[in-house]
This record gives structure tokens, C-alpha cells and sequence, in this order.
């Protein structure tokens, strides 16, 4: 959930402690309307013998219609304004 909707998404790989996959299967953002999907993947790393981990995580987005481009963008721009409302989230419990 963010201020301006949810997303609903499937696990789609689970993987502990290294993968989780997952993809969009319904939203009421905005953007609802030009994106055919979103999927994404984290991948966790052990660092420095197991004292760090990196996480890295992948978005692959599919956008439909016409001026995909600058759709993409504002779709780019959108969901990192989601993913930062989740992380702050992560952060404050």
C-alpha cells in the first residue's frame, strides 16, 4: 500500500535465504491502465563472512499502448516513490 493505492502481487519464487520473485497481478494505482506487468526479484548476498548482506532487487515492467517511452518513465518515476514508501516502512515498524 502507498498514499495513492495498493498493488496486489503473486510469489511466483521463494528461495530462503537468496531469492524472492514475484509479480503484479492487480492494482488501483494510477498507472493501471498502460502497464501489462511488473515483476519483481530480490536477491540476497552474504558480505564480509556473513557479517553483511547485500540486497539487490530487480523491477521489469511491460507497458502497452502508445508513447511507451515516456509512459515508462512516469511509470519509473512512480513506483520508486512506492518502493520508498515501503522501505521507510521497513525501517519504521
Amino acid at each position: 500500500m502507498s498514499e495513492q493505492g495498493s498493488i496486489q502481487q503473486r510469489i511466483t519464487e521463494w528461495t530462503p535465504p537468496t531469492r524472492l520473485a514475484f509479480h503484479m497481478e492487480h492494482t488501483d494505482l494510477a498507472f493501471a491502465r498502460c502497464v501489462d506487468r511488473v515483476s519483481d526479484e530480490f536477491q540476497l548476498a552474504s558480505l564480509d563472512g556473513g557479517t553483511a548482506t547485500l540486497l539487490s532487487r530487480t523491477t521489469q515492467i511491460g507497458i502497452r499502448g502508445r508513447f511507451r517511452c515516456l509512459k515508462k518513465a512516469a511509470v519509473f518515476v512512480g513506483l520508486k516513490a512506492v518502493h520508498r514508501h515501503v522501505f521507510r516502512a521497513w525501517q519504521n515498524p
